[in-house]
């Protein structure tokens, strides 16, 4: 009789137990963002000027293109630019043609010409303006090759696309960057964690976007608190989960990444219900 009764409380602890471990759900931590550097264009490694461990703010350089070529065609559009002389000649020309037509109004005026030479001084007007314009249109055509080649001179070089750590370099200077293998560097946003959990339906349920939760990480179990950043809409029909992404703010690189984060959804739950009728926002 005693081993019976022993059975039924054991059995009973174990069913209680792995209720409790039905609701923790369990994922790794990661870095917020992970980019893939690539170049924008192709062409031979000048420098890389950094290294892996080193932290990188958006926008700085992180490597340079060979640019020698770019940098010669800049300076002769930049002279074509800024060469004024054809536009000073047509001027020039044009303010010659409106004295001729003026001398010949007033001549027109004392019936000193005749109509035929009117109308041929306006036409030579009408030319040198004409000249005037086409070279205009010449200085902007160069004006925009100019600034062409500027725009191709900077994607030469590879700036960092967020505030994060250099992890690993893919390439070496020198190396060709092709199309097809464009990557040169990997940067990780570290100041943000993400823990993705695959949560059974039922619990997923109650979860908001916004809402506050937390998290143990490591197998110490150190607690920290995380933000409810996202709940898929759709269930996975094979495993009948639901895909939970938590926000781990780490300003100070406190919490480590790629260590294991459990999550106790009951606890969760109880609290979350607790907070919305304290303050009044059932859900």
């Amino acid at each position: 009789m005693k081993n019976l009764l022993l059975a039924t409380v054991l059995l009973s602890f174990c069913s209680v137990a792995g209720a409790a471990d039905s609701s923790q759900v369990e994922c790794f931590t990661e870095p917020y963002r992970q980019v893939e550097v690539p170049a924008s264009e192709i062409g031979v490694i000048h420098s890389i000027v950094v290294k892996e461990g080193d932290t990188v703010t958006k926008g700085q350089l992180v490597a340079q293109l060979d640019d020698e070529v770019l940098r010669n065609s800049l300076e002769v559009a930049r002279v074509a630019k800024d060469a004024t002389g054809s536009l000073q000649a047509a001027m020039s020309e044009l303010d010659s043609r409106r004295r001729q037509l003026a001398s010949y109004q007033a001549l027109r005026d004392n019936e000193n010409a005749t109509d035929r030479e009117l109308q041929r001084a306006q036409t030579a007007v009408d030319l040198a303006m004409a000249k005037v314009q086409i070279v205009r249109d010449e200085l902007e055509v160069r004006r925009m090759e100019f600034e062409r080649t500027k725009s191709q001179l900077r994607k030469r070089q590879i700036n960092a696309p967020l505030d994060g750590i250099v992890i690993e370099l893919k390439k070496e200077p020198g190396e060709f960057v092709s199309p097809n293998d464009p990557v040169l560097l990997s940067i990780v946003e570290l100041r943000r964690l993400k823990a993705v959990f695959s949560v059974p339906r039922d619990l997923a349920a109650p979860l908001r976007v916004g809402d506050a939760a937390t998290v143990l990480l490591g197998v110490k179990g150190v607690r920290a608190d995380a933000i409810i950043e996202y709940v898929s809409p759709t269930t996975d029909p094979q495993s009948g989960t639901v895909r939970v992404k938590l926000r781990l703010d780490n300003e100070e690189r406190s919490l480590p990444s790629g260590v294991i984060c459990r999550w106790d959804l009951n606890h969760e739950g109880r609290e979350a219900r607790l907070s919305r009728v304290r303050y009044g926002h059932p859900r």
